[in-house]
């Protein structure tokens, strides 16, 4: 009786430990950039060209220094960034950007609004109607893309108090009927006026 009363208890704490460390890796995912970003922000650094070595001290499609290829793993991969696969360049720039966040890539993460103005959620507030305010080019799917660590896994869960990193914007002119199958915080039909 006693065997079966520990051989239950050790199967709990170990059931037990193994769900928190499911829940804990779930709890927490990493949002990587997507394949596209990554294209987009070589094709500002380098015209696409991930082999590219200028002799200007920074190599392969995103244009990274030596120093901080190796800092970030890249060593794993090749000596330098040029001499690495696109996947592997991607790989370690996704370290880079844990590491330094967008700011690694200034220019260019600017250029394709992965860097923008800060915006405090305030009470009310919807990704929708922040982004139709601040005019955010794509809409709340861009805002939402550009701040999911900030947002977490729900689109539709925004507290207030959360600072957004506000994509480009642009200001649109006249009234627009607008249609979208889903938006957080949205009618499917949204009648709104720009000027």
């Amino acid at each position: 009786m006693a065997m079966r009363i520990i051989g239950s208890a050790v199967s709990f704490v170990l059931a037990g430990a193994v769900s928190a460390a499911l829940v804990v890796g779930v709890a927490a995912p990493a949002h990587a950039a997507s394949d596209q970003t990554w294209d987009l922000i070589a094709d500002c650094e380098s015209s696409g060209r991930w082999d590219l070595d200028t002799g200007n001290g920074y190599y392969g499609g995103l244009q990274i220094l030596p120093s901080t290829w190796n800092e970030a793993g890249g060593q794993a991969y090749a000596t330098r960034p040029d001499l690495a696969t696109r996947d592997e360049q991607i790989v370690v720039a996704e370290q880079i950007q844990l590491m330094q966040g967008w700011d690694a890539w200034p220019q260019c993460a600017r250029q394709i609004g992965l860097i923008g103005a800060a915006y405090t959620v305030k009470p009310g507030d919807t990704l929708t109607s922040i982004a139709r305010d601040l005019g955010v080019i794509g809409g709340w799917e861009a805002l939402y893309a550009a701040n999911r660590d900030a947002i977490g896994p729900d689109p539709d869960l925004l507290l207030p108090g959360t600072v957004l990193n506000v994509p480009k914007a642009a200001r649109r002119s006249g009234p627009r009927l607008m249609f979208t199958p889903h938006a957080p915080g949205r009618s499917v039909f949204d009648r709104s006026w720009w000027g």
